[in-house]
């Protein structure tokens, strides 16, 4: 069975989960099928998908870390009116807190995990069974030892984060909510004790993690994908591939067909979305002259991962794997 255990983000990582990308056999029996069109760039973001998860768990493997992955049974998919997303972002479903996985049992887009979770025991298993529980999970949620950080999605019962919220304080967390209504892992990353990026003052820091060392960085991302500006008002700003930006066809059946599979990127600052191995070692989507400096002073060597479609899925490296077991205890970094 997969051992699930989880302190801090930053701890040695030593288990994870994958994600994985759909198969273009979907298409099969629709007209669309014989639509190169359409079909030419859906079969190149599945290839191209799956190539970066490939490359991705080499390197972790080549860390010494366990990888496992969780494809999803195409006779199960359904019509395409009710097709749903492929387990891209394992992150976005799933929370390791202490020694127990989190998730709600009526999220539609677990399915695609069930066989991984047939790997774990469920006594390491908090199974809500609610129909959605949203912000449960280590996308909304930073772990730091003692202290939880959890970003609250703006439309979540209260009741439920109070419950949880109880739960953890009874097993010695110190739990901080905000109502922000985002991923925290888009906005700021806790690199290693003493080392934050992030995008703008989501944290009172100075409060928060005092003496600690933050470097702010601008929002400058779109700045450098232009191309996504001639897209933007036909996608609405959730997506985007390069090169399809006037393929009218494509864009209408993603809109039309698979609009749960793409988030909302124009929010979305790839630069602090960031996996650490441990404390001396962290994967990134892309290089930037800033946060490699800062990696430098505080001796964090970076790994450059180009996850290819990371505009069209809404996901960097840190929300394609959901980390399952670190190394680590309940230290306190702040007492």
């Amino acid at each position: 069975m997969i051992p699930i255990k989880g302190y801090a983000t930053f701890d040695p990582l030593k288990h994870c989960w994958i994600g994985s990308s759909f198969k273009t056999e979907w298409f099969h029996d629709l007209p669309i099928y014989k639509n190169d069109k359409i079909m030419d760039p859906l079969k190149r973001i599945a290839e191209e998908t799956e190539e970066d998860y490939q490359t991705l768990d080499k390197i972790l493997t080549d860390a010494g870390v366990q990888t496992y992955r969780s494809f999803l049974d195409i006779d199960k998919v359904g019509s395409l009116k009710n097709v749903f997303k492929p387990p891209v972002t394992p992150r976005d479903h799933f929370a390791v807190i202490g020694e127990k996985i989190y998730f709600a049992i009526g999220m539609p887009d677990i399915r695609g995990y069930d066989a991984m979770l047939s790997k774990i025991n469920k006594r390491s298993m908090n199974i809500d069974t609610m129909l959605d529980v949203p912000s449960l999970n280590t996308a909304c949620i930073v772990r730091v030892g003692k202290d939880i950080w959890w970003d609250i999605a703006l439309n979540i019962d209260m009741s439920i984060v109070e419950k949880y919220k109880e739960k953890w304080e009874r097993e010695g967390f110190r739990v901080h909510t905000s109502n922000r209504g985002y991923h925290s892992d888009s906005v700021f990353c806790v690199v290693k004790p003493g080392c934050i990026v992030s995008l703008f003052d989501v944290q009172d820091y100075n409060t928060n993690f005092p003496g600690w060392d933050v470097l702010h960085l601008p929002d400058q991302s779109w700045s450098k994908v232009s191309p996504f500006l001639k897209m933007k008002g036909k996608v609405g700003g959730q997506w985007w591939l390069k090169g399809e930006e006037h393929n009218d066809q494509l864009i209408e059946f993603v809109n039309t067909w698979l609009k749960d599979w793409v988030g909302y990127v124009e929010e979305t600052v790839f630069d602090v979305n960031m996996l650490s191995i441990d404390q001396n070692t962290i994967i990134c989507n892309n290089y930037n002259k800033d946060v490699f400096a800062h990696f430098k002073r505080h001796k964090v060597e970076p790994i450059i991962f180009n996850f290819r479609h990371r505009y069209f899925w809404d996901g960097g490296v840190h929300c394609i794997v959901q980390d399952l077991y670190r190394e680590g205890t309940q230290e306190d970094y702040f007492g």
